[in-house]
């Protein structure tokens, strides 16, 4: 008899790489506890109409940069307002059959979303069509959001017990949801020598490095960033990500001439966990999957200006904590530098803290878990 052939199907979405990034984290964990596990990832737009798709990322990046406040009150709307709770089936009720035949012909063992999206449409296809496969959802974040939350979810994975406490506020049993963290990818919690990441930058071996992320999207205010940092007399060196930003790529290396503080521009790479490994400092948006990633490596924050919605609740949560400062200000940015560098002594006491914190076996965690609850379900049929 030929064994049923083990197959998890991830679903996500390209709003920020974070929520890809989690599905990937937690795919490979699944294939290096057991490596006859097949995986697969899809992404949630491949189901929409091209146009529509491209339409709505176009439109929610515009809406971040130029009327951030717009997807604050946007955000709280739908975390309350029993009309966005409607809205959302009916958006569901549109969209979820054009994923329906493509997880039909896959037929997956389990689902597992790291979107509220896609997980809204499993849930409308267990609830209308009788899916009845195990399905799982990781919240990249360290808030959930109403749009998360639905009966027909087998298991949640989230960042700490405080967001238990929501989803069991909102309906979801306890003994459904599990605080395993944010998954990140094995590479974070690797030893790699600082030392040869700055020899290969060509940066120079004193002073401290500060890692600023967060600039694909336009956002970040780099360029003003640097400036404002390079009047410090503290032993700074920058190396900036600037992702698939062309133009911000351009400006800083323009830029890069006229500091007196070295500084290295760096457009996508693959390398982030060896960035983070060199800096002392990182700088960056709050998003969940950097923040948890930024844990893990024992790399404390400043965060810059967050946004409306989750990365307002993602600096809340983690300056409460004291695993980051916040900054409203270039101004503010050079001064928590300034601050932090001028004793090493409490930057080493926050980099163990933040250490402490990360919970670096998540995604290891999140799959023995998939695996066992997946064994189970089957099982019991």
């Amino acid at each position: 008899m030929v064994p049923e052939q083990k197959k998890v199907l991830f679903i996500s979405a390209p709003i920020g790489a974070g929520h890809i990034r989690a599905a990937q984290a937690v795919a490979n964990a699944l294939q290096e506890i057991d490596p006859t596990i097949q995986t697969q990832l899809a992404n949630v737009f491949d189901f929409f109409n091209p146009r529509l798709g491209k339409g709505i990322l176009k439109v929610y990046l515009k809406l971040l940069a130029t009327f951030p406040q717009a997807y604050g009150a946007m955000y709280g709307w739908g975390n309350d307002s029993s009309l966005a709770l409607f809205g959302r089936r009916q958006v569901s009720r549109y969209l979820a059959h054009r994923m329906q035949n493509y997880i039909l012909k896959y037929n997956p063992s389990a689902i597992v979303c790291t979107h509220a999206t896609p997980a809204g449409l499993i849930a409308h296809l267990c609830r209308q069509s009788g899916l009845k496969v195990p399905t799982f959802a990781i919240v990249t974040d360290f808030v959930v959001h109403r749009l998360w939350v639905y009966p027909e979810i087998s298991r949640y994975y989230v960042a700490h017990e405080t967001l238990r406490n929501f989803l069991d506020q909102h309906g979801v049993v306890p003994e459904r949801t599990h605080a395993f963290g944010i998954p990140v990818d094995a590479s974070f919690i690797s030893n790699v020598a600082r030392e040869h990441v700055l020899q290969g930058l060509d940066l120079p071996m004193d002073g401290k490095t500060v890692l600023i992320m967060g600039g694909g999207a336009g956002i970040l205010p780099m360029a003003d960033i640097i400036r404002e940092c390079d009047s410090s007399n503290a032993p700074l060196r920058f190396i900036a990500v600037t992702g698939k930003n062309r133009k911000l790529f351009h400006e800083l290396s323009v830029l890069q001439k006229r500091l007196s503080h070295p500084l290295r521009v760096l457009g996508f790479v693959n390398n982030i966990h060896e960035l983070m490994s060199c800096a002392d400092v990182l700088l960056s948006k709050p998003g969940g999957m950097t923040s948890a990633e930024a844990l893990a490596s024992g790399l404390p924050m400043i965060i810059f200006k967050p946004l409306p919605g989750q990365e307002e609740a993602n600096t809340r949560f983690l300056t409460e904590r004291q695993y980051a400062m916040r900054a409203d200000t270039t101004q503010a940015v050079k001064m928590h530098l300034e601050k932090l560098i001028s004793s090493s002594q409490d930057l080493e006491k926050m980099r163990r803290h933040v250490f402490q914190a990360g919970k670096n076996q998540a995604a290891k965690d999140i799959a023995n878990h998939i695996i066992l609850t997946t064994r189970t379900k089957k099982n019991n049929r």
